[in-house]
């Protein structure tokens, strides 16, 4: 980002970078909870892994209200 025509780089954060950085860190951690509970839901078959990706989703993704 450039400040006012300045040659050089503005310290101004971009507010929109914050947003998708936290996004990011929101999925990633998701699709790490359900790695590490894959075992588990292997154990109660298809229902199992579609219950993990809907506590995963709950628990760490948020939704534009």
């Amino acid at each position: 980002m450039r400040c006012s025509g300045s040659p050089t780089t503005c310290i101004a954060a971009d507010p929109r970078a914050g947003e998708a950085e936290r996004t990011a860190r929101e999925v990633m951690s998701a699709v790490l909870f359900r790695e590490i509970l894959k075992p588990l839901a292997q154990g109660l078959g298809p229902v199992g892994e579609i219950a993990l990706g809907g506590v995963a989703d709950a628990l760490f993704v948020r939704r534009p209200r």
